[in-house]
């Protein structure tokens, strides 16, 4: 089986590749710096030159204008659903937070800022690039929910490797990660454009970097 130019083995190689190299970063290294630039360039570089598809879905400045109101949108839907619906879950089911494991990769009140800014603004845009603008149209077009869904379990998986050092029990952060994965890569799937989900993308983590710095500097 192929998928776009290249065989499926590729794909396959590369993605455990880059949660190779967030492994590393996280538990061998560990140095929150090291990982995010690692990664960054893993997704912007390699993945890059090494997967293309046939049909890829790119950024178009023709989607601006909504792009902003997605922005803001995921931004106010990500504050809503942190600030008011995840209190009416029973206790039991709310993971606990912790910070420990982050001070030791190099996140503190100093280099929180700093750490916050670049990842908020590089991530979405890497993330976006690779995952919705690489991976997902080599899996297969538009027609079918199937390789959104797996792409969705790809995106999530690797994610689980910093949210364990975060969060206890794992299962409500990892399902939210791949419900995000899911809402990203349907709209970039629908509009065939990557700014959409990055818009969306990128209100949501500026949420999230707010909340989880209440923890992480207080």
């Amino acid at each position: 089986m192929r998928v776009g130019r290249h065989p499926i083995i590729v794909l396959a190689l590369w993605c455990a590749a880059v949660y190779l190299w967030v492994a590393l970063g996280l538990f061998a290294f560990k140095s929150a710096w090291l990982t995010m630039l690692v990664y960054h360039v893993a997704l912007c570089g390699g993945g890059w030159l090494m997967l293309r598809p046939l049909r890829p879905i790119r950024f178009e400045l023709k989607h601006a204008a909504p792009a902003i109101l997605t922005l803001i949108g995921g931004f106010a839907l990500t504050w809503l659903a942190m600030e008011y619906l995840l209190p009416l879950l029973p206790p039991s089911a709310l993971p606990a937070v912790t910070t420990r494991p982050l001070h030791a990769l190099g996140l503190n009140a100093r280099s929180y800022l700093p750490i916050a800014v670049y990842f908020g603004l590089a991530n979405p845009l890497a993330e976006e690039a690779l995952w919705r603008g690489r991976i997902l149209p080599q899996l297969a077009d538009a027609r079918s929910t199937a390789p959104n869904l797996l792409h969705a379990l790809i995106f999530a998986g690797y994610h689980v490797m910093p949210l364990t050092l975060m969060f206890t029990p794992l299962w409500l952060p990892a399902a939210i990660v791949f419900l995000g994965g899911l809402i990203f890569g349907a709209l970039a799937l629908r509009t065939r454009g990557l700014l959409l989900p990055w818009a969306l993308h990128a209100g949501v983590n500026a949420y999230l970097l707010i909340w989880f710095g209440r923890f992480l500097i207080a």
